[in-house]
């Protein structure tokens, strides 16, 4: 059963023992409801990154090295998972290639918007990114010399926004356990926040951070299937009972 805002603000109120409104509004407790929220998300994402995966496609354009929101790029994304490009999407026969990623531009010795940079372009492709949100903007080399409708496929974890009214859906794994640790951080903020009762407060706050702590604990091993197994990658024969080499 899916958790909304209006829940995770009922037990907000539980834990603050006021039922009905009369030291916080709900806007209030909305503001801080969604700060914590945003901290549960940035968690989730350190052992379950992919929970918040999604995919956008957009159109190349002959000639023109770097993309941006005004070519129809998303402003949401928080980190590229894989990037393809199809160099020629009018050929049927033609597959997209997998870009792989330029971390720092100062590793292309020659300018950015050279076709050919060497020898190794014949086998990869390279993207680049700088800026954040609606500035975000990816470049590629080799620059594509054909316009292609969807060429450009982008893997991403996805930023989640606000939930700003009473039904908006809590986005975080099982969300049916999960959601009082929001509750009580955001308690703990309007506590401190109202100097009524720090004391409780940090008590607020250590439970939180332990309710981080045992979510990640528990989404750790989300794919669950298969055997454990030690993994050779020495290269070399392993007898765990030879004393000496």
């Amino acid at each position: 059963m899916a958790k909304i805002l209006s829940d995770v603000r009922t037990a907000t109120r539980a834990i603050l023992d006021e039922t009905t409104a009369a030291d916080w509004s709900n806007a209030e407790l909305n503001t801080l409801i969604n700060q914590r929220y945003h901290r549960v998300y940035t968690t989730v994402i350190n052992v379950y990154e992919d929970y918040y995966l999604t995919t956008d496609t957009f159109n190349s354009v002959a000639d023109q090295q770097e993309y941006s929101s005004a070519h129809g790029v998303n402003s949401d994304i928080y980190k590229i998972r894989r990037v393809e490009l199809n160099f020629n999407v009018s050929n049927a026969n033609s597959a997209p290639t997998r870009c792989m990623p330029i971390k720092d531009t100062d590793a292309v010795l020659r300018d950015l918007g050279q076709q050919n940079i060497g020898v190794q372009i014949f086998s990869h492709a390279y993207y680049y990114t700088f800026g954040h949100g609606s500035s975000f903007t990816i470049g590629f080399i080799p620059i594509p010399d054909r316009t292609g409708t969807n060429a450009i496929r982008m893997w991403y974890i996805t930023q989640i926004s606000d939930m700003s009214s009473d039904s908006t859906n809590l986005n975080i794994p099982y969300a049916d356990r999960y959601f009082y640790i929001i509750a009580e951080g955001a308690a703990a903020d309007a506590l401190r926040f109202g100097q009524q009762d720090s004391a409780e407060a940090d008590k607020l706050d250590i439970k939180f951070d332990k309710g981080l702590l045992l979510m990640q604990q528990e989404l750790e091993d989300y794919t669950a299937e298969g055997t454990r197994h030690v993994l050779d990658i020495s290269g070399e024969y392993i007898d765990f009972e030879q004393t000496s080499y």
